[in-house]
């Protein structure tokens, strides 16, 4: 029964934190919420260069109402270092391209840096913290040419999440377990553009994690996003069913289980 109890502790947190980052003025019924489904795949790659040296890549790819509609793609690159055992630093750098019936109409650079606060080695439930900065420029897409000309604004980024283990799955391979990550993620937008915007979105995430070892694991989450239009009073909802695949390589000279447990043990990994 003790060992319940931090779970519990963990879904009330993270519950309440939703309802306190979804703005209270959607509840008014002069608001426009539209309702869509999506569905999202995405890889993940993490490569350890030293002990408190790592890169990373991710590739994602976007769909809406059934896989009918490719709306997103995108690509992330970038690197962490270790300041102490619980805090990192990360910067990277983000291209997306925006796509309707089939076309690109527009592209963005999004160069940005990071703050990580992890939980401290051993605990078994803990929460993260991440704290992130984007500077992004949006380009027009005119005849499969990226135009020059750009809109600039930033974008803060607030996310808390946790991981909960679930069951261990193998004898023989203690690494081979279930794990559940839940996080909540709230962004906001600055600039001279942002106008009826500044909230951009809420993303709640629940993601039932099979781990087979310390380089591998699959995921099949449930994303649920609630974000700001360029339009006063319209906000999307959407249902987000979002499939991952997560591999890590160990370059460096120390073995994997010397090396501190977050910068290997797959995790739910940012999204755009």
């Amino acid at each position: 029964m003790k060992g319940k109890a931090p779970i519990r502790s963990t879904l009330w947190i993270v519950g309440m934190l939703v309802l306190f980052l979804i703005p209270t003025e959607v509840a008014s019924q002069e608001k426009e919420i539209i309702h869509r489904g999506e569905q999202w795949l995405q890889y993940n790659l993490n490569t350890i260069l030293a002990e408190k040296w790592s890169m990373f890549g991710n590739l994602g790819f976007r769909w809406r109402d059934g896989f009918e509609e490719h709306t997103f793609f995108w690509g992330r690159a970038g690197c962490r270092y270790s300041l102490t055992p619980t805090i990192r630093v990360a910067t990277g750098f983000t291209y997306v391209e925006f796509k309707s019936e089939g076309s690109t109409y527009q592209v963005e650079f999004r160069p940005y840096e990071e703050l990580l606060v992890v939980p401290s080695k051993g605990k078994k439930i803990g929460f993260s913290h991440r704290f992130r900065f984007e500077q992004r420029f949006y380009n027009p897409v005119v005849d499969n040419k990226v135009q020059s000309g750009n809109t600039f604004a930033v974008r803060l980024r607030y996310a808390l999440s946790t991981r909960i283990p679930i069951a261990k799955l193998s004898e023989s391979n203690p690494d081979c377990k279930l794990i559940l990550a839940i996080s909540d993620e709230v962004m906001v937008n600055a600039g001279k553009e942002i106008v009826n915007n500044v909230f951009d979105k809420n993303r709640f995430v629940i993601t039932p994690t099979l781990q087979f070892n310390k380089w591998m694991s699959v995921a099949l989450g449930y994303n649920f996003q609630f974000f700001n239009t360029t339009k006063a009073g319209q906000y999307i909802q959407s249902d987000v069913m979002w499939f991952h695949l997560t591999h890590t390589f160990n370059f460096s000279k120390k073995k994997m289980e010397d090396i501190e447990e977050e910068h290997h043990v797959p995790v739910t990994p940012t999204v755009d």
